[in-house]
C-alpha cells in the first residue's frame, strides 16, 4: 500500500514538473517572439521616417503654392467680367500655374496633370 502512494506521488511530481517546465518554455518562446516583433516594428518605423518627413515637406510646399494661386483666383472671380466665356491670358496663366504647381510637388506618387 505504501508503495502505491510513493509511486503515485512520484507520478504527480513528474507530471507537475513537466507542466511547469513546458510553461516556462512557452513563456520564454513568447518573450522571444515579442522581442522580434518589437525589433521589426522599430526597423519599419526607422525606414518610413524619411518618407514621412519628405511627404510633410512636400505638403508644406504645396500649401504655399496653392495659397498664392487661390488668392489670384479669388481676384479673378471677383472681376465683374468673369461671366464672359473668353479665356484671356490671365485665366490661362492661372490654370497653367495650378497645373505646374500640382506637377512640381515632389514626394507624392500621383501621375502628372496634363496641360495644354
Amino acid at each position: 500500500m505504501k508503495l502505491r502512494y510513493v509511486l503515485l506521488a512520484l507520478v504527480v511530481m513528474l507530471v507537475s514538473t513537466a507542466i511547469v517546465s513546458w510553461r516556462f518554455g512557452w513563456s520564454a518562446h513568447a518573450d522571444h517572439i515579442n522581442a522580434q516583433a518589437a525589433e521589426k516594428k522599430l526597423k519599419a518605423e526607422k525606414a518610413i521616417q524619411p518618407v514621412e518627413k519628405k511627404a510633410a515637406q512636400a505638403s508644406d510646399e504645396g500649401r504655399v503654392i496653392y495659397k498664392t494661386i487661390t488668392r489670384d483666383v479669388v481676384k479673378y472671380v471677383q472681376n465683374p467680367n468673369r461671366t464672359v466665356c473668353q479665356f484671356d491670358d490671365e485665366s490661362v496663366r492661372l490654370r497653367q500655374r495650378a497645373i505646374d504647381a500640382a506637377n512640381s510637388i515632389s514626394g507624392f506618387d500621383a501621375d502628372p496633370v496634363q496641360g495644354k
